[in-house]
Parts: structure tokens; sequence; C-alpha cells
């Protein structure tokens, strides 16, 4: 999937912790709808720290990004025993209509349940699904 990757790969490189690629990588896509959500930073997965995210929203019959408002992304870890584990990603709008960008801090490795809901316009709507996460390289 080719990006312009000016502003989106600036905000990723300067959040990273290690070096980034060029382009971003694509770590989930899902299908809500007649919405593609596609979730993607500078590696192919996420670790336990901070994540730069970018996220993007596809009509799944245009095949271009929509507007969808002012979207969130929250992860949530089970916790045997406790309540979960809760992270929200700070979001803001990218360089293009449906591309938003931000950083999600992971306290943990594991399979952490992400919901993503708007209500834009865009039919408003949610989706969840799981993303894992592992250890941060020392």
């Amino acid at each position: 999937m080719a990006l312009p990757v000016l502003l989106v790969a600036g905000a990723v490189m300067l959040v990273a912790a290690g070096p980034a690629t060029s382009e971003p990588q694509v770590i989930r896509t899902y299908n809500a709808r007649d919405i593609v959500i596609t979730l993607l930073g500078p590696n192919a997965t996420w670790t336990a720290g901070d994540n730069p995210v970018i996220l993007e929203f596809d009509s799944a019959t245009r095949k271009r990004l929509i507007d969808v408002g002012t979207p969130t992304l929250m992860a949530s870890l089970p916790v045997p025993g406790g309540r979960p584990m809760l992270a929200v990603a700070r979001l803001s709008r990218g360089d293009a209509t449906g591309r938003y960008v931000g950083v999600i801090t992971l306290p943990r490795p594991g399979d952490w349940s992400v919901t993503v809901r708007w209500s834009g316009p865009a039919q408003p709507a949610s989706a969840t699904f799981i993303v894992p996460a592992r250890s941060a390289r020392p």
C-alpha cells in the first residue's frame, strides 16, 4: 500500500524507539461493514512501550480514504484475578482525510483487544480485534 509518507513517516520516526522503515507497515486490517480499518506502524508488530500508530479508514466500495470524524483507539489486556489493563491512543488527524496518527503505550506484552470507535460522517460504529504485542527489545 503506497502512502504519502512525508508527514506520517516523520511523526512515526520521531516517536519510534528503534530504527523505522521508510514506509509504514500493516499491523492489522479489519473489515467493519463497508469500512476497511487499517492499523499501521513503523514495524508490523507492537511491543511493550510506546507504539506509533497510523489508523486509516477506507470505503470498501469506493476504495478511498473516508472521513470518520474523531476516532478513538483503546486497547485492553485481561489480567488474571484483576481488572484488565487499559491503554488509549492519542490520535490526531494525519496528512489526508481518513488518516489519523498517534501513539499508544502498552505496559506489557500480550494479546491486546483493540477497540476502534468512530462517529463522523461515515456511519457511526465500532470494531474490536486482537493485536499481539511482544516484549520490547533491550
